[in-house]
């Protein structure tokens, strides 16, 4: 979601530089349609595809956005006091992902209403049409795969720059 979020809003000052808006105008983002009525059979299907097309599809049919969980560290890898666990670390995430995935599947009807009932009530048919068709493009595409490298490797680059701004925003509380 965060790298959807780091995409548009480079999309937008992009945009801002083109034609630059006075200092004082805030930045505002295009408000959601608000959709409260049932879709129709056209837009449902256009919603799915814009949840295949974004991955989130994938994500909530596998439950793999629960890996977060599972990871060692995380909350399904508690701390105790004693020996260290006996299992290596891909067995350990597996079992925990393995435990996720049978819990989740109760719930995943809940998660896929959540995400069509928001999809609907943020986008219009006729923008979902817009947006699906670019997503499926060969550029759609390329921005898909793009953003998260775009992402990881600026986050890896200016990993120390972060460290060092918290580090004087910390010391500037100190004082």
């Amino acid at each position: 979601m965060s790298a959807l979020v780091f995409g548009l809003a480079s999309l937008m000052s992009i945009a801002a530089t083109e034609e630059p808006e006075p200092q004082s105008a805030p930045l505002q983002m295009a408000p959601a349609a608000q959709i409260e009525a049932p879709p129709s059979a056209t837009k449902l299907a256009l919603m799915k595809r814009f949840l295949r097309a974004i991955g989130r599809q994938h994500q909530l049919d596998s439950g793999s956005f629960l890996e977060r969980y599972a990871i060692p560290g995380g909350v399904m890898w508690p701390m105790k006091a004693g020996p260290l666990p006996a299992e290596d670390l891909l067995g350990g995430f597996e079992r925990r992902m393995s435990a996720l995935k049978k819990a989740y599947e109760k719930h995943r009807s809940t998660y896929q209403q959540a995400y069509e009932h928001h999809v609907n009530w943020e986008f219009t048919e006729e923008e979902l049409a817009k947006i699906v068709e670019f997503l499926e493009s060969p550029v759609g595409q390329h921005y898909l795969d793009g953003r998260w490298r775009m992402e990881a490797y600026t986050d890896t680059n200016i990993e120390d720059v972060e460290q060092e701004i918290v580090a004087e925003a910390q010391a500037s509380l100190a004082k």
